[in-house]
């Protein structure tokens, strides 16, 4: 089981960070909100986590965790 802690998105976000079963990611993508970039994760128990991360550095961690 592989874990990630993921920062946090946007400005009055928490203050640390989200940790992710990476096995449980069914899918991710960009987002831009009001000028905040980052990424929407999608886990397979419909749970959506917001990150300040952005989509290719996901990806890349996605794609090393395998």
């Amino acid at each position: 089981m592989n874990t990630y802690d993921f920062p946090p998105y946007g400005i009055s976000s928490r203050m640390y960070p989200t940790t992710v079963v990476l096995e449980r990611i069914t899918h991710f993508q960009p987002i831009d909100y009001n000028g905040n970039s980052g990424t929407a994760i999608f886990l397979d128990t419909g749970v959506e986590v917001c990150t300040s991360m952005c989509s290719r550095d996901v990806g890349k961690l996605l794609t090393e965790a395998e």
